[in-house]
């Protein structure tokens, strides 16, 4: 459907078309009437669908320029918040008196508030900021008609449900749109105070990533990860990869092992300053990388154009993040892949995504190719690992109960908690050597033939 088919004032159908914007995506379609007649909304959809401008869009229709707030959009990350910002800040070409303040950590908070005093019409913020802001400066929100919560679910795994219920509980009957590639139980429940269940519009399926999307599962049995990242790079040749880390460590262990094999990598992760990151993103934006080594702050919302393959070193401990990062290629009618690493003993991770409906292959390196891996049997795998783990959880009850004492002694946690380290760096060495056993006789049985 194209724009000029929606009920928009005619200046904004002009805006769109000199922005270049003529066809609606299919959550635009769906969402953008609704929003238009102040319907509360919860969007479950793909990442890279449209989401933005399907809430930005009725909000400037709707909007009356008088620097008084309107419309509240809540970010759960600075870099979601800036490109919000950027992507409204393009509309000023066509309507000069519009009032957009931004307020992230990174911009000083004295000029933040004396920015507030001067008024605007929307509002986009980061939770900790805009507490700061309510906390320090007198602002009145009941002018407020909308407000938005994008990546509601990472907002709520921050903590802030309590300072958006402060906020909503405030307001009379404001229009309430929910954005986010999943809704948690978490989400659901407390939406379920201001939003009635007949409001949820689920664009997607099981997956929450495109079904652009291909995903793949490497069983690396326990080989060196960043050999078999140089590995992979070498056998996929990718146009743009972005690698995914769990913690900002391993994402700068990663880039630094990549750059010194002469890979330019770019780097997102929370160990980076402000200007440090606007800065990679500008030079990512440039396209001067091939490979984006990032943490988990990269999966969400940051539109990153052309990635073709998605590479997991380990999978993220909330599983729906998955998700996120897959989602980051196959966005805008593309194609792409995710690949994960698992071993042993992250196979369970593995299967919660299958039985959550996730479609994937397993593969397996051989003689430098990546080739299917025909022998993935992943309910015995599973079984193996959940009765390897009642072996390791008895280990460690019998480490942490010798070194109990009924007097507490300087020094007492560490000396548990070096007990248990031990008691696990044994088990992962058992593990690693029974696998090297079984390659061997599966090798032996193979040449046999």
């Amino acid at each position: 459907m194209k724009f000029t088919s929606f009920a928009l004032k005619k200046e904004l159908i002009n805006a769109l078309n000199g922005l270049g914007y003529i066809d609606a995506t299919k959550v635009q379609d769906v969402v953008i009437p609704k929003a238009l007649k102040n319907e509360n909304i919860i969007v479950q959809s793909e990442t890279g669908t449209g989401k933005t401008h399907s809430f930005l869009i009725p909000i400037l229709n709707n909007l009356e320029f008088n620097s008084i707030p309107q419309a509240l959009i809540i970010c759960p990350t600075r870099e979601l918040a800036r490109q919000t910002y950027n992507f409204i800040v393009e509309f000023k070409k066509f309507f000069n008196t519009l009032n957009v303040k931004l307020f992230v950590s990174g911009i000083e908070t004295k000029k933040s508030e004396k920015s507030f005093k001067n008024g605007c019409e929307i509002i986009i913020a980061t939770p900790g900021r805009l507490n700061y802001l309510l906390d320090n400066v007198e602002i009145n929100l009941s002018s407020l008609k909308t407000i938005v919560l994008d990546e509601a679910d990472m907002l709520f795994d921050a903590g802030f449900n309590e300072l958006i219920d402060e906020i909503i509980s405030k307001l009379k009957n404001p229009q309430i749109e929910v954005f986010s590639a999943t809704i948690s139980k978490k989400v659901e429940a407390f939406l379920r105070k201001y939003i009635s269940p007949d409001y949820v519009l689920t664009l997607n399926e099981k997956s929450s990533t495109s079904s652009n999307v291909s995903h793949y599962f490497i069983n690396t049995k326990h080989r060196d990860t960043k050999n078999l990242i140089l590995d992979f790079i070498k056998i996929k040749n990718p146009y743009l990869l972005m690698i995914f880390a769990n913690t900002k460590e391993e994402v700068q262990e990663i880039y630094e092992f990549l750059s010194s094999n002469n890979y330019k990598c770019g780097i997102l992760s929370g160990s980076l300053t402000k200007r440090e990151r606007n800065s990679m993103l500008r030079r990512i934006n440039n396209n001067e990388f091939s490979i984006i080594v990032c943490s988990d702050i990269a999966s969400r919302g940051l539109d990153i154009l052309d990635v073709s393959d998605v590479l997991s070193i380990n999978l993220p401990n909330n599983i729906e993040y998955y998700y996120h990062r897959a989602g980051r290629t196959g966005r805008n009618q593309n194609f792409g892949s995710s690949y994960v690493f698992y071993d042993n003993e992250t196979v369970t991770k593995v299967k919660k995504l299958i039985d959550n409906g996730l479609n994937a292959k397993f593969l397996k390196f051989e003689s430098g190719e990546l080739i299917i891996d025909h022998n993935v049997i992943l309910n015995r795998q599973f079984k193996k690992k959940k009765n390897t783990n009642d072996e390791l959880n008895k280990e460690i009850k019998k480490a942490i109960s010798k070194n109990k004492s009924d007097k507490i002694k300087p020094g007492y946690k560490k000396k548990v908690k070096m007990a248990v380290e031990k008691v696990k760096k044994s088990h992962r060495r058992q593990i690693i050597k029974k696998d090297i056993r079984r390659q061997m006789t599966e090798r032996y049985r193979n040449n046999a033939k």
